[in-house]
C-alpha cells in the first residue's frame, strides 16, 4: 500500500511539473574529523561521469577509485563478504536485507545537508524509514529498445520476445531479478511474485527462451554495439542504452510494453566496511549539489531524485519522454519491492536452475 500510494504521489507531482528548489550547502559538523586520502565508489559500470570523480578531488584532495559490478546480486554478495567499499550504489529491493545484516551503516546526516533537496516522493520509504541508511539517487525503467527498420513497429509486448520471428535476435544481459520479473509480466504475473508455481512456471518459460539469447554485457556501447550491427532487433535494456543507441541509428525506438515497465530506483550507501564514513558523507553531500545531480542526468540520461537539480538539466532530456516517462506510463509502471527470505530462496533456487539448463551460457557463466 505504501508503495502504491508513493507511486500516485510520484506520478501527480510529475504531471504538475512540482519543484522545490534549495540552496547549496556544505556545511560539515563543527568538530571536522581528517578526510580520507582515497574513496572507494562501488557502482555500475558507466553509471557514474569520471569528470564528477575528478571534481570532487580537485575540490577535497581525496582520490576516488571507481569500482564496478555487473549486478545487483553481485554487488549484495560482495557487501555481504564484508568487502571494503565507501559509498556502494544498491536497487530498493536490495536494501533491507543488508540493513538486516547489519552490513549498512547509520547516515549521519549533519554532514549531507543537501539531502534536503531530495523529493518527499523518495524519502521514508518502506525499505527504509526514515532514510537511515540510504540517500536517494536515481530512478528509471526497463524496456524494450527495438531495431524498427529491421523488425518493423509490431513490438509492443514482453511476450515479443518468445516470438519465432525473432529467434536468435533477442539480447539479453546476465541479471536475475530482472529476467525473471519480466518473465512473470510476460505471463501476467506480478512482478514481485514469490509464488512458486508463478516463478517456477516463468523459469521454464525463461529456460525456453535460452537457445535464443544473445547474451551482451552490462556496458552501455557494447550491449548498444550488437544492435547497431544488426546482431540483435531486440535488446533488453535502460534508457542509456536507448540514447547511445538511438543517437547513432534513429530508426531504433524504446518500448514500454503494454503489461507496464519495471520501475527500479537506486540509492547511495555506506558499507559497514567502510573506514572512511566521515568521507563517504561529504562524497554524497557533493553528489547532491544541484549542479552535481544535474550533470550526472545530462550526462547519463536517468532522471534524478533531486529537485533542485531539475531546473538545471538540459530541456531535451527533461522533456524526453523515454527519460522521464508520462504519467500514464507510471501509472502502469510496476515498482520493484524487496522480496522476503523465502522469496530471495526461491528466486535463487529458480536462477541456479536457468543457469544450469542447456544450452551453456558463455565464459562459462
Amino acid at each position: 500500500m505504501l508503495v502504491r500510494s508513493w507511486l500516485a504521489v510520484f506520478c501527480g507531482l510529475l504531471l504538475m511539473g512540482l519543484i522545490h528548489g534549495c540552496e547549496n550547502t556544505d556545511t560539515p559538523k563543527k568538530t571536522v574529523p581528517a578526510l580520507a586520502k582515497e574513496l572507494v565508489l562501488y557502482d555500475w559500470v558507466d553509471d557514474m561521469p569520471r569528470s564528477v570523480l575528478d571534481d570532487f578531488t580537485r575540490e577535497y584532495g581525496v582520490k576516488v577509485t571507481y569500482l564496478t559490478f555487473e549486478s545487483q546480486e553481485e554487488a549484495v554478495e560482495n557487501i555481504l563478504q564484508g568487502k571494503v567499499y565507501d559509498v556502494a550504489v544498491l536497487e530498493n529491493p536490495f536494501v533491507p536485507s543488508l540493513i538486516g545484516a547489519k552490513r549498512l551503516a547509520e547516515i549521519d546526516f549533519r554532514n549531507v545537508p543537501n539531502f534536503k533537496n531530495i523529493s518527499a516522493n523518495f524519502r521514508d520509504l518502506a525499505i527504509d524509514p526514515g532514510n537511515r541508511y540510504t540517500v536517494p539517487y536515481h530512478y528509471g525503467t526497463t524496456g524494450l529498445l527495438v531495431r524498427t527498420d529491421l523488425i518493423g513497429n509490431a513490438v509492443n509486448s514482453w511476450t515479443d520476445l518468445w516470438d519465432p520471428r525473432f529467434a536468435g535476435q533477442v539480447a539479453l544481459r546476465l541479471q536475475p531479478r530482472e529476467l525473471i520479473s519480466i518473465t512473470l509480466l510476460s505471463l501476467g504475473y506480478g512482478l514481485n511474485s514469490e509464488i512458486p508455481d508463478e516463478v517456477n512456471t516463468a523459469v521454464d518459460r525463461l529456460i525456453a527462451l535460452k537457445q535464443s539469447i544473445l547474451w551482451v554485457e552490462v556496458d552501455t556501447p557494447k550491449a548498444a554495439a550488437k544492435l547497431l550491427s544488426g546482431e540483435a532487433a531486440l535488446l533488453l535494456g535502460w534508457p542509456l542504452d536507448y540514447q547511445e543507441a538511438h543517437g547513432a541509428n534513429p530508426a531504433i525506438s524504446y518500448i514500454l510494453p503494454k503489461e507496464g515497465a519495471p520501475l527500479w530506483s537506486d540509492n547511495y550507501v555506506i558499507p559497514t566496511s567502510s573506514p572512511n564514513s566521515y568521507t563517504a558523507e561529504l562524497f554524497i553531500n557533493f553528489l547532491l549539489r544541484p549542479e552535481i545531480s544535474a550533470r550526472i542526468v545530462n550526462e547519463k540520461n536517468y532522471p534524478t531524485a533531486n529537485d533542485a537539480a531539475l531546473p538545471l538539466v538540459n530541456p531535451e532530456i527533461r522533456n524526453d519522454p523515454v527519460i522521464f516517462p508520462s504519467p500514464e506510463q507510471l501509472r502502469r509502471a510496476h515498482f520493484y519491492l524487496p522480496l522476503s527470505p523465502a522469496g530471495e530462496s526461491l528466486y535463487k533456487q529458480a536462477w541456479d536452475r536457468f543457469l544450469a539448463a542447456p544450452p551453456v551460457l558463455p565464459n562459462g557463466q
